[in-house]
């Protein structure tokens, strides 16, 4: 198919009755028209044309195979460094099997097209940017039978629109109404437009039971690949600054004195700074659980006190107030920050399942907090383009983009300025769930009366810069009511989770199971199906229910229920969201 034939299906499948409503394609069936149409994987990333579809026909390819072998060198390192991490259930630190890379069971399908016009401040001259996400999934035949799953890791594929002012109002107009598709042009998803490659990829976990006072642990690889002839090489991530390279006086003075600057002060309280390049990291990673608290995921705090930020105008600040509120700003304008803040198990975006997913492994909504929070803003932004307005280019925190008051799980104000306005609803109070030395400003919004699901352990961590060595100490538990007990932390769940019996329903609350973890480890390390795993060692509970305009509270997935619900779990209780218990690629 050529380029502008492409160009056009693509934008008809947007514009053409969906936009006015999204800027996005999630449906799996329309997705898989758009594959078909000459968007699959196979067609954006490789080198080379009729490389297949499957991982193994991929990994000929020598643009393909330069991204794994990157990703293979960094997970050798982990391995090197911790002589725990092994590929099985059996290993007590679990790491992220780079066979599926290479293996003809796997594939990568798109699971979402977003629009990304409101980023053309990023790149003046253009109309902002189109995303293409893929999941890394597999089907293998087992005894048991045929198992298909994703596994957590996503390539986004990150295609410039090139065009001026003209031509960005023409776009934003086929997005709202799909009259003229010729406005998307020719060439846009060319080698030349190509931005970027970008993976999140889940390289390590630990199970509750290694790390009982965090519900578990995680590692999240986060790479940006550029182009460069017939390979991808490793490229500066967006604000993310090398916290070890800035550990240079030097250097660490001329990135505070740009911060100084006025213009810059301005670009970081309204969110749409961009920090030059030799101040930048080239490979990141994100750590989960308690990922807001957590040192590793606040890459400016490793660098500046908030002594050292104390004389910056704060007074003509829109959402900066305090140095406090500075440097959580520039930790959630990185990409550790900012895939912790509202995020789904540290993915903004993992896509709604296909209908052969098995119903005791599927997501109920496949996109975080934040993502689902900060469509009003997104769409507003497209439709100014489109009348020919100024935009309003300023962005909220990904941990707060609310707009009013807060709902349960909402980051909440607890008296520093910058957070003054992030109050939460009626009935429903701050709490200060986890405490610790940097961020403790914010609390969650929770009901006055414990629901299913509120949190109900409270603890306060201590940082470090080497994340495995962080702890959470002085856990105090607190009554979820008559009848509801505490599900604790040490079993899986973050901050602990009220729950009871499914008798007695109460609002926000839905029907949903809650699995044994011992009989289901055990299973899984028989090489017992998952599903078979899971529906022999669950017992009901009543749990919070969940949706596109309800989300979880932090380190909670909304997990789709036996009756086609949602209910929010953690979410490594989901097969999907779990490097580990697959079958051998």
């Amino acid at each position: 198919m050529g380029t502008i034939a492409r160009a056009l299906l693509l934008l008809c499948l947007f514009a053409c009755g969906a936009a006015a409503a999204s800027l996005n394609i999630e449906d799996p069936q329309r997705l898989q028209q758009v594959e078909r149409g000459g968007f699959g994987f196979s067609d954006l990333v490789p080198g080379t044309a009729n490389t297949g579809g499957d991982n193994a026909a991929l990994y000929r390819d020598p643009a393909y195979r330069s991204l794994v072998d990157s990703l293979f060198e960094d997970l050798l390192r982990l391995k090197r460094a911790d002589p725990l991490l092994g590929t099985t259930i059996k290993a007590s630190h679990r790491l992220f099997d780079v066979a599926w890379l290479r293996s003809s069971a796997a594939h990568f399908e798109l699971v979402g097209v977003i629009n990304r016009m409101d980023r053309d401040v990023f790149t003046p001259g253009t109309c902002g940017e189109i995303r293409f996400i893929y999941r890394l999934a597999y089907r293998k035949d087992e005894a048991g039978g045929s198992v298909y799953s994703r596994l957590p890791m996503t390539v986004n594929v990150v295609f410039l629109l090139p065009g001026s002012a003209d031509r960005c109002l023409a776009l934003a107009r086929e997005w709202n109404g799909g009259a003229d598709l010729k406005a998307f042009g020719e060439g846009i998803l060319s080698q030349t437009n190509l931005k970027s490659v970008e993976v999140n990829l889940q390289a390590v976990r630990w199970p509750s039971t290694v790390r009982p006072d965090m519900a578990g642990y995680a590692e999240y690889f986060l790479r940006v690949f550029h182009r460069d002839g017939a390979r991808y090489i490793p490229a500066p991530l967006e604000n993310t600054p090398d916290a070890d390279k800035l550990a240079n006086p030097a250097l660490k003075q001329r990135l505070l004195a740009w911060l100084k600057e006025p213009a810059h002060f301005r670009a970081v309280d309204e969110g749409i700074a961009q920090l030059p390049d030799e101040f930048l990291a080239r490979k990141a990673t994100s750590v989960s659980l308690e990922g807001t608290h957590r040192l590793a995921n606040m890459p400016f705090t490793e660098i500046f006190s908030e002594t050292e930020l104390a004389d910056l105008p704060y007074a003509s600040g829109r959402t900066v107030r305090s140095p406090h509120g500075l440097l959580r700003r520039l930790n959630d304008m990185s990409c550790t920050g900012c895939h912790q803040g509202r995020t789904v198990a540290g993915f903004h975006f993992l896509g709604i399942d296909r209908a052969e997913t098995d119903a005791v492994n599927a997501i109920a909504v496949g996109a975080s907090p934040h993502f689902l929070r900060d469509q009003p803003r997104r769409l507003a932004y497209v439709s100014a383009l489109a009348t020919g307005a100024s935009p309003l280019a300023a962005r909220p925190l990904s941990v707060h983009a609310d707009a009013g008051e807060g709902g349960f799980g909402s980051h909440c104000g607890l008296g520093d300025p910058s957070f003054a306005s992030w109050t939460c609803a009626t009935g429903l109070r701050c709490a200060p769930i986890t405490l610790d030395d940097t961020v403790s400003r914010t609390g969650v919004c929770l009901p006055e009366a414990p629901i299913a699901g509120s949190a109900c352990q409270t603890g306060r961590v201590m940082q470090d810069r080497d994340p495995h060595r962080d702890r959470v100490t002085g856990q105090t538990e607190t009554s979820c009511g008559a009848s509801a007990i505490c599900e604790g932390v040490a079993v899986g769940f973050p901050a602990g989770m009220c729950s009871r019996g499914c008798g007695d329903l109460h609002a926000g609350e839905t029907c949903g199971s809650i699995a044994l973890l011992v009989g289901f480890n055990a299973c899984l390390a028989a090489r017992k199906p998952f599903a078979a795993c899971l529906r022999d060692n669950v017992r009901p509970a009543a749990l919070k229910a969940c949706s596109d305009t309800e989300p979880c509270r932090d380190d909670y997935i909304c997990a789709r229920t036996a009756a086609g619900e949602g209910a929010c779990i953690p979410p490594y209780f989901l097969f999907q969201l779990r490097l580990d218990g697959h079958p051998s690629p």
